[in-house]
């Protein structure tokens, strides 16, 4: 299980990396082409297509690193006994919160599905919103995961040594 989660992560960073690789080229091609006077529409879309995948997907793997802002300072005025239960209810509200994303994310997703790019005619904008809630349920996966480490462990510090 473990090895293919690992595949996963690793798989995910690709793409968020290749993202913006893609949506650079995009950009520069697109103003290079408007300099020469023959716009290209597409750059536009496909940047932006690979802007929220790599956005999305990229705070998914900050957030499984350990490279988000956190409440260490808060957690850590409080005693030992408490921070972890504090910890888990953090990290409950987090999960409910990701849990909405990929609801309305599925339900914006299903709104978009006949809107299509203007530089890209058939291809729907649903893949811009799909990117929300997949994201999302990649950092619930996370989140569940690291509250089962803190879980078994006893110290909250568990957690960044994921």
């Amino acid at each position: 299980m473990n090895t293919l989660f690992n595949r996963i992560c690793k798989i995910e960073k690709y793409f968020a990396m290749f993202g913006i690789v893609v949506l650079t080229l995009c950009i520069f091609l697109g103003a290079v082409s408007r300099t020469l006077g023959k716009p290209l529409s597409w750059t536009t879309d496909i940047g932006m297509l690979m802007l929220t995948w790599s956005t999305f997907l990229g705070g998914d793997i900050a957030f499984r690193e350990g490279r988000l802002a956190n409440l260490d300072i808060v957690v850590a005025k409080f005693p030992k006994s408490i921070q972890k239960t504090l910890v888990v209810i953090i990290y409950a509200i987090i999960i409910i919160f990701l849990c909405s994303l990929v609801y309305l994310g599925t339900r914006l997703t299903y709104t978009t599905r006949f809107r299509t790019f203007n530089g890209v005619p058939n291809f729907s904008f649903a893949w811009v919103t799909v990117s929300l809630p997949c994201s999302a349920v990649f950092m619930i996966v996370t989140a569940v995961k690291r509250v089962i480490v803190l879980l078994k462990s006893n110290d909250c510090s568990a957690i960044a040594k994921m």
